[in-house]
């Protein structure tokens, strides 16, 4: 049985386990991300990439440290911006665009003001309540029966696909071994991982990073340890129309519709809680285009291009999964992002790869451990 030796081994080449091998080998470490399909073709590749840390609900006291996790996501998105196009050739399309949520009734609004109250205090954003008329002038396909709308600047959206290409091609230029294996199992040796198996080898590292999405259940049995993580499917649609052009992501009830770069309109999306099917169903076809057509009138002409599904890492308590494996010293988790993968996957990488450098990670982290479930 053949063997290597890394210094760090990644398991899983999504957003999370990408950008944690990009910023490791800045730092210079020798690393290897282990994929056992094609990367980006799972959650990462096929999500919708809309980038706002504004997206929880309810007051900044309560959801911190989710707010803190999701403005570090976007400040890393923001030098990736400007870092990984440039290194990879890749344009995946990061812009800042608004966004504008639809209340279509008195007790909607309530909420929405209370919702808008602590937005309005966050640095770098523009929020406001606009009226019926104003909302249909900044999207005039909006539906008229909207009371009015919140209306956000500073929120951006990239193509999840290009930006996975953008990170695989800059990991590798940076020095990173992006391997298609699957792992069988994890060797454990006084209190430390020593190599994982796949069907051919055994590969040996100083430190172990799993990044498995939807499929970190499988740690479980691995590490003797809970980690209560389920997929999460969630079905988008792409449709071409000659007569509507969304400039703002227009938002109701979780549901979202915008023109992307790439002159279509993305759709979405469904919360499937039905285990490991991810095909595309005329089920989410219809939910994804019932929640469209109410948010958005005149797409009679759309054309339907695309229709694609994923599953997103859910835990049973909805946050996610983040830090060191427990009575495991060089093992570091990473998942369990559900719907805001791509957002919060650049934070959660940065933080795991500080805690791999054995630096302080730069927010509190101890919401997130793993040690909660046991």
């Amino acid at each position: 049985m053949e063997s290597t030796h890394y210094e760090i081994c990644i398991i899983g080449g999504g957003i999370v386990g990408l950008s944690t091998a990009y910023f490791l080998a800045k730092s210079g470490l020798k690393v290897a991300v282990l994929e056992k399909d094609s990367i980006g073709s799972h959650a990462s590749g096929f999500a919708f990439g809309g980038l706002s840390p504004l997206g929880e609900a309810g007051d900044p006291s309560s959801i911190s440290p989710v707010f803190d996790l999701a403005k570090l996501g976007m400040a890393k998105h923001h030098e990736f911006s400007s870092e990984l196009p440039e290194l990879s050739g890749v344009d995946y399309h990061h812009r800042f665009r608004p966004a504008i949520d639809l209340v279509f009734n008195d007790e909607e609004r309530k909420e929405a003001e209370q919702t808008m109250k602590w937005r309005q205090q966050v640095d770098n954003y523009k929020v406001e309540w606009v009226d019926t008329k104003t909302a249909l002038e900044i999207v005039p396909n909006l539906n008229p029966e909207i009371i009015g709308a919140v209306y956000t600047e500073g929120v951006c959206d990239v193509e999840p696909y290009r930006l996975v290409l953008a990170l695989t091609q800059s990991c590798e230029k940076l020095g990173v071994e992006i391997l298609n294996k699957e792992i069988t199992g994890i060797q454990i040796e006084n209190h430390l991982a020593k190599s994982v198996s796949t069907h051919q080898e055994k590969i040996y590292f100083d430190k172990l990073v799993l990044c498995m999405g939807p499929w970190s259940g499988n740690v479980s049995d691995w590490l003797g340890i809970n980690v209560p993580i389920r997929p999460l499917k969630g079905q988008i649609l792409r449709l071409k129309s000659e007569s509507v052009e969304l400039k703002a992501c227009a938002g109701y009830q979780h549901n979202y519709a915008v023109t992307k770069p790439d002159g279509l309109i993305w759709a979405g999306t469904t919360e499937e809680d039905i285990g490991f099917q991810d095909s595309p169903t005329p089920y989410g076809r219809n939910s994804v285009l019932e929640s469209l057509t109410h948010m958005i009138h005149g797409l009679d002409d759309a054309e339907l291009v695309y229709h694609t599904a994923c599953l997103r890492p859910l835990s049973i308590d909805g946050k996610v999964i983040l830090g060191s494996a427990p009575q495991i010293d060089n093992v570091f988790l990473g998942t369990g992002a559900g719907r805001k993968g791509i957002l919060l996957g650049p934070g959660m990488a940065k933080i795991t790869s500080d805690l791999v450098m054995n630096k302080e990670p730069e927010i509190d982290i101890s919401a997130f451990n793993v040690t909660r479930f046991s």
